[in-house]
């Protein structure tokens, strides 16, 4: 939220006219209470050199409490399953594969915090996510994903490619047919076989799975 704070003319929180610009002491005093925000979300104290405003440490913890709800509230959210309205047979009946828009930094993000806690998100030994990630391996640096070489850790060039965004299609990696000559597993003709009664049951009236599977077509069909 700092950056909507700090320049709320940016993201068209607030109008301004023509010509018009927030004067600097509406911006410093906006600083400020981005400041006090960031303080009390991460529950850091003011010390050191700014420890004239040690009265405020105080509320400063109070508020982090109210954060704490806060985050805890915003993480309660209905699974994913529910919220988008798919199921493991979704993928079957997709024509076309879903295409993402995310940032170098945002993937580096995401694999730092799957490989930290994946045992929080898939407790099961056998569970897919676990193949994924060990065969993706240790967090990547921005370098190797941009294909440049590496730069020093203090280089402002390093957050500007960061923010490269990439488009990914998102494929199934078990379903994935093996070469030619190569007899499918069982898992890939189990996804095949699931895939063909989808197909059957989307034209296909019937009460029960036999049945429909039963049933002659009709001359129109």
């Amino acid at each position: 939220m700092n950056p909507a704070i700090v320049a709320p003319d940016a993201f068209d929180i607030i109008e301004i006219s023509a010509g018009g610009q927030l004067t600097t002491e509406q911006r410093r005093n906006l600083g400020s209470v981005a400041k006090m925000l960031q303080h009390a979300a991460s529950n850091k104290m003011f010390l050191g050199d700014n420890a004239h405003l040690n009265p405020i440490n105080e509320y400063l913890s109070s508020s982090n409490q109210k954060f704490r709800r806060f985050f805890l509230a915003a993480c309660d959210v209905h699974s994913l399953e529910e919220k988008f309205n798919v199921d493991q047979y979704s993928d079957l009946v997709t024509v076309t594969k879903p295409v993402i828009y995310i940032s170098i930094g945002e993937i580096i993000n995401t694999h730092t915090l799957l490989l930290d806690h994946q045992d929080a998100i898939a407790p099961e030994h056998n569970d897919p996510i676990h193949e994924l990630l060990e065969d993706l391996g240790e967090v990547p640096t921005v370098e190797s994903l941009i294909g440049e070489n590496p730069l020093p850790p203090d280089d402002p060039n390093k957050d500007l490619m960061g923010k490269t965004e990439v488009s990914l299609t998102l494929t199934n990696k078990f379903d994935v047919p093996g070469e030619a000559n190569t007899e499918m597993d069982a898992k890939t003709l189990l996804l095949n076989t699931k895939r063909l009664i989808v197909d059957v049951i989307r034209f296909q009236p019937g009460e029960t799975l036999t049945e429909i599977l039963d049933s002659t077509a009709s001359p129109e069909q």
